[in-house]
């Protein structure tokens, strides 16, 4: 195994472009992707058709408190203008102490959005039927709340991050990165297995066969190699993003977990490859196979956007059967939610559950393809 493990790694010495170039290319999406985005407020376009000109500025006023959100006042026909020509994906329309959502296209930020502005509109509400009806009234009501909360009586902290709009937008720009880091190292894994199809086309594999080393070692060489490489990757991308664009990944509690967790998907993935080899025939077939894969597992899995933006139940289901989505989600728990390791077990086993069905089918379609 050893032999067939170094062999490897002096071929990829010798052309290591292919493996550098998703390492690059992992580096580069990511970057435009998650880092451009990590620090970006998200601009939402605000109109009314019913309230007069100081009850929508008011509103957009109250909705502007927040650090991660641009209102911005604009007319009726223009954003119904944006929304047709698809410049913006939804737009807020303000009401009589209600609100709605134009949606010309689903779009993940506006859960995190409608989160937010009924946060906002539930407190109003709250304040608006406890305040006297005169306008003195109100402005003395709510000088007295402001200064009670800024000096509470009972002082209470919560960790319940997945409740919070603030929560939201962290998730969306740690979820981007995951699911990049996640989909273009399936690109790596499973052109790396290419060099078993390559083996047995050049004859290279038979001779393997007959010198004294077991097939279960050159097996184990090719495949510790592709687990390597994927894993290495991950691990870098995200080492990467946490010295160079600040990214909190909590390297120190959570390392063991983290690590455990990329190892799980990185086994799940070459298992997978495995599978696609024993049932393509070609290089040239695998060739074609690999992207469709790597981008409709991408897709389903969630790892372009939050499937909480997808309504489709078909869709919802298939996602569950896809490993990158157990990475994702797992990686999400532990880093953004600090949970521990026994807490993301689930993922962990569907990923390993994964992986050994692979494994074992594909072996066995390889082994009766050669025989």
């Amino acid at each position: 195994m050893k032999s067939v493990l170094l062999l490897q790694f002096t071929r990829l010495k010798r052309a290591p472009a292919l493996v550098l170039s998703f390492f690059i290319l992992t580096i580069i999406f990511v970057a435009m992707l998650a880092g451009s985005e990590s620090e970006a407020k998200i601009t939402v376009y605000t109109y009314s058709e019913t309230l007069d000109t100081n009850e929508v500025t008011n509103w957009v006023a109250t909705l502007n408190q927040s650090d991660g959100y641009d209102f911005q006042l604009v007319g009726s026909s223009e954003v119904k203008e944006l929304i047709e020509t698809g410049d913006i994906n939804f737009a807020l329309q303000l009401n009589n102490w209600n609100y709605k959502f134009l949606v010309g296209t689903e779009d993940e930020e506006r859960i995190a959005v409608e989160q937010y502005v009924t946060q906002v509109f539930r407190e109003e509400i709250r304040l608006n039927e406890l305040v006297g009806k005169s306008e003195i009234d109100k402005i003395k009501f709510r000088s007295e709340v402001k200064l009670a909360m800024e000096n509470p009586v009972i002082t209470v902290k919560t960790q319940a991050l997945e409740e919070s709009s603030e929560a939201s937008t962290l998730s969306g720009n740690y979820q981007l990165l995951f699911g990049t880091a996640l989909h273009f190292s399936i690109y790596t894994v499973l052109f790396s297995l290419m060099n078993i199809v390559d083996e047995k086309r050049q004859g290279t594999w038979d001779r393997l066969i007959l010198s004294p080393i077991r097939k279960l070692q050159i097996y184990l060489g090719h495949l510790c190699y592709c687990f390597l490489i994927g894993f290495l990757q991950i691990t870098f991308v995200f080492l990467f993003f946490d010295y160079v664009y600040g990214y909190d990944f909590g390297f120190g509690p959570n390392f063991g977990a983290i690590l455990l967790i990329i190892g799980s998907y990185i086994f799940s993935i070459v298992a997978l490859g495995m599978l696609v080899m024993g049932l393509v025939k070609s290089t040239q077939q695998l060739q074609a196979v690999n992207p469709l894969i790597a981008t409709g597992m991408a897709m389903l899995g969630g790892a372009f956007w939050p499937l909480e933006a997808v309504s489709n139940q078909l869709l919802l289901a298939l996602s569950k059967g896809m490993p990158i989505f157990y990475g994702i989600k797992a990686l999400e728990e532990v880093i953004i939610y600090n949970k521990g390791i026994m807490e993301v077990l689930p993922s962990i086993s569907f990923m390993l559950l994964f992986g050994v069905i692979c494994m074992g089918v594909g072996v066995n379609l390889m082994e009766r393809v050669k025989g």
